[in-house]
């Protein structure tokens, strides 16, 4: 299946089910790369506001999904390079928070125990103090030294993208590029854990997730109360790897996600 197609059978897919896997948005990066000459390190930025305006909101995503493939593909490079041309003050924000995101993290000795500032901002811009305080509580939710990408992003989605203007639209809920990282994240990981889970391991994280007790699972399924915690034991390890490193929002993401794909 080519990106165009995959990327109108994805579109079909989010209207049905809410779901647009990361085989989808890699497609769909693939269609928009070089398209107004975006910066490698801001693509996925771009790309997530494309996604929030143009196929988060209904009444845009009806519109693409009318057309035919050929129709499909220069409609979508057309919206991105708006979303691009729209996205100026979004690139020089970028670009300031990074400059203060890597002297910060040049700065600091370990992680910061007092949180997330409330503000980046003063009268003159990003604050210093701010923004490193802001890495030192990135560091501390990661638990190690995070990259200059990994915390502007983080930074620039907590704290900048809110602030910038956006165009209105008519869902409910409006998703940011971190966001929609987090939940393809969050799809692939649950994708990996259930792929080597056992049939009963499958049963019983279905049942733990749907908060039924484990002895009433073993009892249903017909196995001893030690299998059944064997069996627990064996997925917790296999989470605890996989979510080593995670953001708190990720996890919560992948327990959804496995909700759904079990």
């Amino acid at each position: 299946m080519g990106d165009v197609a995959r990327v109108h059978a994805a579109l079909r897919g989010y209207e049905a089910e809410g779901t647009f896997g990361e085989e989808d948005y890699l497609a769909l990066r693939r269609l928009v790369t070089g398209v107004g000459r975006v910066d490698a390190t801001l693509l996925d930025g771009f790309i997530g506001l494309f996604f929030e305006r143009h196929i988060h909101d209904d009444a845009r995503r009806g519109e693409l999904i009318a057309l035919s493939h050929a129709e499909l593909e220069k409609a979508v490079r057309h919206r991105f390079k708006q979303v691009v041309a729209g996205g100026q003050d979004s690139h020089q924000a970028w670009h300031a928070l990074s400059a203060h995101v890597r002297d910060a993290l040049g700065a600091l000795a370990g992680p910061g125990s007092s949180g997330y500032p409330s503000s980046l901002s003063n009268r003159q811009g990003f604050s210093a103090i701010a923004v490193e305080q802001a890495v030192a509580a990135v560091w501390s939710e990661l638990r190690r030294k995070p990259s200059a990408k990994e915390a502007t992003q983080e930074l620039f989605s907590r704290y900048v993208s809110a602030a910038l203007p956006i165009e209105s639209s008519n869902s409910a809920i409006r998703e940011f590029p971190a966001v929609i990282g987090a939940r393809l994240d969050a799809q692939r990981l649950a994708r990996g854990i259930i792929s080597v889970l056992s049939d009963d391991e499958k049963d019983l994280m279905r049942a733990q997730l749907d908060g039924q007790a484990i002895d009433l699972w073993a009892a249903e399924r017909g196995v001893s109360r030690a299998t059944a915690y064997r069996l627990l034991a064996r997925i917790k390890a296999l989470c605890r790897v996989e979510f080593d490193e995670r953001t708190n929002r990720t996890r919560l993401e992948v327990l959804d996600a496995l909700r759904n794909q079990l």
